[in-house]
């Protein structure tokens, strides 16, 4: 159950294959395709559909009321990316996402795609056509943020619960699971939002401040 609901919640790093690589190979080429759509509005059903399949079938039963109890809870509330902090200043930077081919690569009739050693930028063949904003959404200030924003957009979630506010606003939102977007991409603080800016892509770390507690929310 976790590997199927991982795997949806990972669509992100799924579609974005080519920029996740660190480096090239064989397989890393045979992406191809609209390499930012998303099939948004069926996302939290169909993961919703998986559990109760399960459920109806005994297969939960079999696991044990504990362990799906706890299969559950890492999908609905994922181990939080380590190392992100909320971002304190204004910060922009460019990322260069060319990544070099480790060996020869070759098509089925034998010809020479890429060369070892060959750089390749995929912003080249599939343009970046909807931001990327990485949130703390354990922070309800980033929640907002991220929801206001005018351009298309994938959220990306590094801490909280994103089938919660899947439920609450009616889209998708991701985690990062195991942080590999935020390793690639070099991701230290919170919000981050992530544009195409010709074949670079452009990072910007936003400060928010907390909204303060009002008296009604004191203990």
């Amino acid at each position: 159950m976790r590997r199927y609901l991982f795997l949806s919640l990972h669509i992100v790093a799924a579609i974005s294959i080519i920029l996740l690589a660190g480096s090239a190979a064989a397989k890393d080429l045979g992406v191809r395709g609209a390499v930012w759509h998303i099939a948004e509005p069926d996302l939290l059903t169909e993961i919703e559909a998986r559990l109760e399949a399960m459920k109806a079938s005994g297969e939960l039963a079999k696991m044990g009321r504990e362990a799906a109890e706890r299969a559950r809870e890492r999908v609905e509330a994922p181990p939080r990316v380590a190392g992100i902090r909320p971002a304190r200043f204004l910060r922009i930077r460019r990322f260069d996402p060319s990544v070099t081919i480790e060996r020869d690569v070759f098509a089925a009739n034998g010809k020479l795609i890429a060369a070892k050693g060959m750089r390749i930028n995929p912003l080249e063949r599939h343009p970046l056509t909807r931001d990327l904003l990485f949130i703390d959404a354990t922070r309800p200030v980033e929640v907002e943020w991220a929801l206001r924003h005018e351009n298309p957009s994938v959220i990306v979630l590094l801490a909280g619960r994103p089938l919660e506010l899947m439920r609450a606003h009616g889209r998708a939102f991701f985690f990062d699971q195991g942080g590999r977007l935020a390793k690639r991409f070099g991701l230290a603080a919170t919000p981050s939002l992530l544009e195409a800016e010709g074949l670079f892509l452009r990072i910007t770390e936003v400060p928010l401040e907390d909204e303060p507690e009002s008296e009604g929310d004191r203990p």
